[in-house]
């Protein structure tokens, strides 16, 4: 969701060096943005774990290499302590930060701004909201990633070992979400399932992470069918170029739904105890489905909304 964010900021200074630091967890998305010149990879699970003293070490290292860039311009969408803190000793010229609701703000550590969250937008016109003090608009599909034609390949390699037509739809399934109250459950995903089969030339493509392998199991179970294609645990980079071959995705409120969106396939979001509008995913055909309840919300409520997307894609 920041990649927005970024396009925008490559647009507006073409030949700027831009460098995005990030929880080393997602740098392989970005290492697919074009318009980012450097991924700085931290790991702050282990910086957060791993014992104050060895903590404190580490973010003076990273401070100190950050200074030597010698930064013009430091953007902190984070808005974490430490951020605010690696923002201030930069040393760079200009500091800008985005001010949370529910978070602390330490403003000596920023000389612009602050840009304060509007917890009503989605999260990426909330990063965008902090380039606009800047002069710095949008642009259109600042969301999509680039991938690399190889991955693309190697992803309708594996497809293609499954029997299936020219025009057959290929609909992906994200199963998991790492979180039991945003996943739904596997026999609702296979209620799902069975009326795409029933009612379409389709096949199902089962996209489960490490530890989600009872999703999986469960749900190629209760389907039983040759048209499902179990697709488990591919590294972020591959797992965006198969997303990419989709032609719809149907996901849990989580991570790879914004990389499924990001991949430019038209995803349908499932939320529960998020706020859909302000994480749902992006795209012009994208859409969600909500309930009060993971458990409660209803295969055919979830169906509906598919063939709505369906029928509002280009032929």
């Amino acid at each position: 969701m920041l990649v927005p964010s970024i396009r925008a900021l490559r647009n507006r200074y073409p030949k700027a060096r831009i460098d995005v630091l990030v929880d080393h967890r997602y740098a392989p998305i970005l290492e697919l943005c074009s318009a980012v010149d450097r991924v700085i990879p931290v790991n702050r699970l282990e910086m957060r774990d791993g014992g104050k003293a060895r903590a404190l070490g580490a973010m003076c290292r990273l401070a100190r290499n950050l200074r030597r860039e010698a930064y013009d311009l430091v953007l902190d969408l984070h808005s974490f302590r430490e951020t605010h803190l690696l923002a201030w000793c930069s040393g760079s010229r200009w500091r800008l930060g985005l001010k949370r609701v529910h978070s602390p703000y330490w403003a000596f550590c920023f000389n612009l701004g602050p840009v304060f969250e509007d917890d009503r937008l989605h999260v990426s016109e909330v990063f965008l909201s902090a380039l606009s003090l800047l002069g710095i608009a949008p642009v259109s599909n600042g969301h999509l990633l680039e991938l690399d034609s190889k991955l693309i390949q190697e992803a309708e390699s594996f497809l293609n070992r499954h029997p299936m037509g020219a025009s057959t739809l290929r609909v992906g399934l994200n199963l998991g979400s790492g979180s039991q109250s945003r996943t739904w459950p596997p026999a609702r995903f296979a209620e799902l399932g069975e009326r795409i089969l029933q009612r379409h030339d389709a096949v199902l493509i089962a996209f489960s992470g490490p530890g989600e392998e009872s999703l999986s199991s469960e749900f190629c179970r209760r389907l039983g069918s040759n048209r499902v294609i179990p697709a488990a645990n591919f590294a972020l980079p591959q797992l965006a170029a198969m997303f990419s071959c989709c032609h719809l995705l149907v996901s849990n409120d989580t991570g790879p739904m914004h990389l499924g969106a990001a991949a430019g396939v038209p995803t349908l979001g499932l939320f529960s105890v998020a706020r859909p509008g302000h994480y749902r995913p992006l795209g012009p055909f994208s859409r969600f489905v909500t309930s009060p309840s993971i458990e409660r919300l209803e295969t055919e409520s979830v169906y509906q909304e598919f063939l709505r997307m369906l029928a509002s894609l280009p032929r």
